[in-house]
């Protein structure tokens, strides 16, 4: 069947060939090919991230190595600074905030008393001996939360702790 068979065909060609020649609908057209658009988006975070907030965290013994005093550096006052041991599982258990010393500036003092037994730390009695990694987290009102990690060797058998040789690296 020939298009001209077809019914209404001459009108439809009819009809497009006068708005081609015409040029009516051109513009139309030719506006759905070349419309562009820019927006323009703007974020506003809920309140500002108070820098690094663990500026510092230096580890130091007592003679004997029977007392590891962690000292925690902080640039803005936290509102809670705890800490939690590494497990063999990958996680951190049970975060501890006993016998953490709040100074003035915000800064803190984690003392960890390996001996004599009945005054050893928790975190020491809870964890095997061996390797022990801290994370040491400052926790600010706003909800924001920065940490650090540092390996003590936790010799239980002797009632030792023992702080790191090289110092702790400070991360932001």
């Amino acid at each position: 069947m020939k298009p001209a068979q077809v019914p209404g065909a001459r009108l439809a060609i009819g009809a497009f060939v006068l708005t081609v020649l015409l040029g009516v609908g051109g513009a139309s057209a030719s506006a759905l090919w070349e419309q562009s658009a820019t927006a323009t988006m703007t974020v506003t975070a809920n309140g500002a991230w108070p820098g690094p907030a663990l500026a510092g965290l230096t580890c130091t013994n007592d003679s004997p190595h029977k007392v590891a005093t962690l000292a925690v550096t902080v640039s803005a006052a936290p509102a809670t600074i705890t800490y939690a041991a590494l497990q063999a599982s990958g996680n951190y258990g049970t975060s501890y905030t006993g016998s953490t010393i709040l100074l003035p500036n915000g800064s803190a003092n984690i003392v960890l008393t390996a001996s004599p037994y009945s005054q050893r730390s928790q975190i020491l009695k809870d964890n095997a001996a061996g390797p022990l990694t801290v994370r040491v987290t400052a926790t600010y009102l706003d909800q924001t939360a920065a940490f650090m990690d540092v390996t003590l060797d936790n010799a239980t058998a002797n009632g030792k702790v023992s702080c790191p040789l090289a110092p702790v690296p400070v991360r932001h």
